[in-house]
């Protein structure tokens, strides 16, 4: 017996659809498998794989290289990584060379070059410095009262309570070197003064500066949500978090 179009039209309907489900899953797990054999951050709690280490709160790529007798460069050259300063807690390095690589010889002192690795505030999670006695000169990045001091570990910065979409500008100026959302901060500018200072503006709604973007003191630099309106302002001290409060101008 024939089928009718109707019953026709639907079994090609139903096949389309089983069709497109599978073909979906496949994007999903090609996705997946991708992002491992990049390195790309996922919860923090689930287990590493075999041959990766997921990074934790303190780490460093020069810390993970030498636990696991790995050089900074094939680390950054495995995981594809396009700046060795910038890893994320939760994040899965490869620590075993891929198929067709080989590891450079002599372990996590060899084949370092030029790469640089510092403490960010990605990972960051160091006792905190003082401010020298030679400081940088900053202003108050927002309007708004100091809700929450510095106190480390738990508050390497102050929590201001701005008010709604209003401007955060950059303390002192500088160049943006990052500027993206972060685990933990959420949208995020990170201004670079010098070779030793660093602020940080985090949970801001939108920015107003690219990264790579050069900025002067007082240029505005993000806006606050009409909602969540408290800014996290970090200052830093050669990757270690000090107290803004002391390079602040008192306020009236």
């Amino acid at each position: 017996m024939k089928p009718s179009n109707h019953e026709t039209t639907g079994m090609t309907g139903t096949t389309e659809t089983t069709i497109g489900r599978r073909r979906a899953l496949g994007l999903l797990a090609a996705a997946a498998a991708a992002c491992l054999a990049a390195g790309c951050g996922t919860l923090a709690s689930e287990p590493a794989p075999d041959g990766y280490y997921r990074v934790q709160s303190g780490d460093t790529l020069y810390s993970v290289a030498q636990r696991h007798k790995r050089s900074v460069r094939d680390l950054t050259r495995w995981n594809q990584l396009p700046n060795a300063d910038r890893i994320e807690v939760g994040q899965l390095l490869r620590i075993r060379p891929p198929a067709g690589a080989a590891a450079s010889a002599g372990g996590a002192g060899a084949g370092n070059g030029p790469v640089a690795v510092r403490d960010t505030p990605r990972v960051d999670s160091s006792p905190p410095a003082r401010a020298p006695a030679t400081a940088i000169r900053l202003q108050w990045p927002a309007e708004g009262r100091v809700k929450a001091g510095f106190g480390p570990p738990a508050s390497k910065g102050l929590s201001i309570d701005t008010p709604p979409g209003s401007a955060v500008r950059a303390a002192a100026a500088g160049k943006a070197i990052h500027v993206g959302n972060l685990r933990g901060y959420g949208m995020l500018v990170i201004v670079k003064h010098d070779d030793n200072w660093l602020t940080v503006y985090g949970n801001l709604d939108k920015p107003s500066v690219s990264e790579g973007a050069q900025v002067s003191g007082g240029q505005e630099v993000g806006r606050m949500g009409k909602s969540d309106s408290e800014l996290h302002f970090e200052v830093r001290n050669n990757g270690k978090p000090v107290d803004p409060a002391g390079l602040l101008p008192a306020r009236g």
